[in-house]
This record gives structure tokens, C-alpha cells and sequence, in this order.
């Protein structure tokens, strides 16, 4: 077994520090864990769609989610409700990877929704992720990249391993920040009933 990687406490840096200024601002998901708007974000791992969840219930208005049928198909709308309402989400099926990439593109791009998630197996490559990146930086869209097989070199504001922890909650780890250090955060799910004034995300402990 390896030894246990050093793991930097993520509640000590602010938004500023981890992924720097955004032109469009950002969307926290819990304390200072925040993704920049208008950016490309890429997330791996079995707790990769939880994490696109968790930043999606931050928006109000349409949730565009794109992938293959296979991919789509498994989305299952008891579980969804969990973190957001399923009639809020724009399915979008695509035949191969030249297809979901366009339109991952073009829904960046056309301001039809604040947040845009796309399934992919393998990652973007530099010229792909531009293109996503320059059209998520004019509409000021979040956009997701959730990646089921390996990740590419490219043009990614962040990138985030998320994984189920034990017990419950899941382990975040900042794998790539283009304007901050990488870390991790074990965080759970309080739930959408409590008060507004309760984050959804809350830190169970320093993962």
C-alpha cells in the first residue's frame, strides 16, 4: 500500500485563492470549494455526477445534460430529486463524440442555460476543450465535463477526482487549478428542506 497523500485542508483558502478571479463570477458549492462561471470545469470518478448535481442545484432555470444513450439513460429521476427538480433537466443524446462536443458548444454558447453538463469517456484534448472554453466565457455558463474514462491534456479550469467516502459523503479532490494549489474536502449532503440559509453542502471533516 502506498503511503497516504498529503492532503491540504481546503477551509483556509478562499475562492480567490483556489481558482483565482472570474469574469463571471463563481458558484460555491461549500465554503470555499467554488467553481469560476464562464469556465470549463472536468470531473472524474464514481462521484463525478453527484458533484455536477451538487453545482447545478446552486442555479436556478434549465439544467442541459448531454451524452451518449447509454450514458442519459442511466440518470434515474428518484435519484435526481435528491439534489434537483428532474423537470429542470434538458436531456440531450448524442450518436458520438464529434456530436456531443458540438453540442455541448452550442449550448454554451446560446445562453439557454446556466449550467451545461456533458458526458464523455474519454477527455477533451486542448483544441476540443477551447472550444468549449471560449464559448462557456461568452454566455458565462458553468460548464462540466464528466469523464468515465482518461483525462486529455487541455484547456480545463479545474479538474476534481470525487469519490464515495466511507460511511457517507464523498471526498473532493482538486486534481488541477489553473489559479490555485490542488486538495481535497470530504463534504456530505444536508439536503434541500433545511432553511435557505443552510448551504446544501456542508464539510463533514478535512478528507
Amino acid at each position: 500500500m502506498s503511503a497516504k497523500p498529503d492532503i491540504r485542508r481546503l477551509q483556509a483558502l478562499t475562492a480567490a485563492t483556489l481558482h483565482g478571479p472570474a469574469a463571471h463570477g463563481d458558484v460555491r458549492l461549500s465554503g470555499p470549494v467554488r467553481l469560476a462561471r464562464g469556465r470549463v470545469h472536468e470531473v472524474m470518478g464514481d462521484g463525478g455526477e453527484v458533484f455536477a448535481l451538487a453545482a447545478a442545484a446552486r442555479y436556478d432555470g434549465p439544467l442541459i445534460w448531454i451524452g451518449q444513450a447509454g450514458d442519459v439513460a442511466s440518470l434515474a429521476p428518484s435519484a435526481l430529486q435528491r439534489f434537483i427538480d428532474p423537470a429542470r433537466m434538458i436531456l440531450t443524446i448524442g450518436q458520438g463524440r464529434s456530436e456531443l462536443l458540438w453540442a455541448a458548444e452550442q449550448a454554451l454558447r446560446a445562453r439557454s442555460g446556466p449550467c451545461v453538463i456533458l458526458e464523455l469517456h474519454d477527455g477533451p484534448g486542448l483544441k476540443e476543450s477551447r472550444r468549449l472554453q471560449i464559448a462557456a466565457e461568452e454566455s458565462g455558463a458553468l460548464g462540466l465535463v464528466i469523464l468515465h474514462g482518461k483525462a486529455r491534456t487541455s484547456a480545463a479550469e479545474t479538474r476534481w477526482q470525487c469519490e464515495a467516502a466511507a460511511g457517507t459523503g464523498w471526498v473532493w479532490k482538486c486534481l488541477k487549478a489553473k489559479r490555485g494549489a490542488p486538495g481535497a474536502w470530504q463534504v456530505s449532503w444536508i439536503g434541500g428542506e433545511h432553511a435557505p440559509d443552510l448551504v446544501a453542502m456542508a464539510a463533514a471533516a478535512s478528507a
